[in-house]
């Protein structure tokens, strides 16, 4: 144990002093955001989205960084490897962005989804039913107890939701879609709008065959989870650094991401490589936004889990702001800070709570702090950012906002 332990001293030694001689490259990151004009029939698209490749009309992964978790750590399981129909993957694009879904009609997926926010929504505590407008600057309907995770990777994620109640995506779609607080919906509002509108009817047929005469609300859901599944993030430059670019990341970000592994920091303990999440709860003791927040013991009723939350995943974590459960850490470096303080024990955290032994107080210099968010930097990927339809079946609003989305890319 002692001599791994010296190994790994002076490993870390030996990239530090190296990271320090190399000259800091800055490599400009690669985004997209587009809005399309969908075929005027709606017709569904068998094209595979970026970051699909077809293999026997169907739609798989294209790995072309990650060869497999078992070799690069992390999940320590082997690859997904779904098979989407790539028509069903379109179909669940539409319904995702349009707001005949809700009960009002006025709120979709997409409102707390949004491909300018990196499939989050960009606030605190996200609002739901009766709520206008979307993003930052959504006011007024329903103001809800946590914030939108992302949903880059999560086909990759076991348990959906902060306090991980959903153990599928087919099961998360329906807590949104049902809840009076959020959409507001049912299975027979659904259905009957649906079925009444000849596009989406023709849609469905197209997407799952002529003998599926009637759209339920099992194929709305089948549909969207399709979509989100296609929602894939692993062609960032601390992959093509892995793949054995060496020029990918700059001396600073190999500094962070020695930090980011280290004995001090232990970040890479809860959001390992490739995908930067061990998919586990762990409870580290961030602050609530109003009243208290049990997590995942509210689900399990364990008090070993009073304040545990689903570890994220750190992909993107740039375009993600704020961040944890309640949204209480604006940026990058106050989620740091706070770690760095101790967690929850150096931020008044309730004293009940049983917090992860390696969230402890860690004394980073200034220096160490900004080459490790630097380091986080070199997890963001877009690439694969699904188009937004400019128009949906039901000829209802999309929600479609440039202005947010440069702001954010300027910053």
């Amino acid at each position: 144990m002692k001599s791994h332990f010296c190994f790994g001293f002076f490993a870390s030694l030996i990239l530090f002093c190296y990271c320090s001689k190399v000259e800091s490259k800055i490599i400009q990151e690669t985004s997209a955001f587009e809005v399309v004009v969908p075929p005027s029939d709606f017709f569904l698209s068998s094209i595979c989205p970026s970051g699909w490749k077809k293999q026997n009309q169907f739609c798989v992964i294209d790995y072309k960084y990650i060869v497999s978790l078992e070799k690069n750590g992390g999940l320590g399981q082997p690859l997904p490897m779904p098979k989407l129909d790539p028509r069903v993957i379109d179909l669940g694009r539409y319904l995702f962005f349009d707001p005949i879904l809700s009960g009002d009609k006025q709120l979709s997926c997409a409102h707390c989804h949004h491909p300018a926010y990196s499939l989050s929504d960009g606030r605190k505590q996200s609002i739901g039913n009766g709520g206008i407008g979307y993003g930052p600057n959504r006011k007024d309907g329903v103001t809800l107890k946590r914030s939108a995770p992302s949903l880059w990777n999560v086909v990759y994620m076991k348990n959906l939701f902060w306090d991980g109640r959903a153990s599928s995506l087919e099961d998360q779609a329906e807590g949104p879609l049902y809840s009076p607080e959020e959409m507001g919906s049912s299975q027979e509002i659904i259905e009957s709008r649906l079925n009444a509108l000849p596009f989406y009817q023709k849609m469905f047929r197209q997407a799952y065959g002529v003998k599926e005469k009637k759209i339920t609300a099992a194929l709305v859901i089948d549909a969207i989870s399709s979509f989100e599944r296609s929602l894939v993030s692993f062609s960032s430059r601390f992959d093509k650094w892995s793949a054995g670019d060496k020029k990918a990341m700059s001396s600073e970000e190999l500094l962070g991401y020695n930090v980011f592994r280290s004995f001090v920091a232990r970040c890479a303990e809860c959001h390992p490589p490739p995908m930067f999440t061990n998919n586990v709860f762990a409870t580290i003791g961030t602050l609530d936004s109003g009243e208290r927040d049990y997590g995942r013991e509210s689900i399990t009723g364990q008090e070993l889990l009073r304040g545990s939350f689903r570890v994220p995943t750190l992909r993107n974590i740039t375009k993600t702001a704020p961040y944890m459960h309640s949204g209480n850490l604006e940026t990058l470096e106050e989620v740091i800070n706070f770690y760095n303080e101790g967690g929850g024990r150096g931020n008044g955290a309730s004293n009940d709570l049983r917090i992860h032994w390696h969230v402890r107080k860690m004394d980073l210099s200034e220096k160490e702090i900004k080459s490790l968010i630097s380091f986080l930097g070199t997890l963001n990927d877009e690439t694969n950012m699904p188009k937004i339809p400019k128009f949906v079946p039901s000829g209802l609003p999309v929600a479609i906002e440039f202005e947010s989305y440069h702001h954010r890319s300027s910053k």
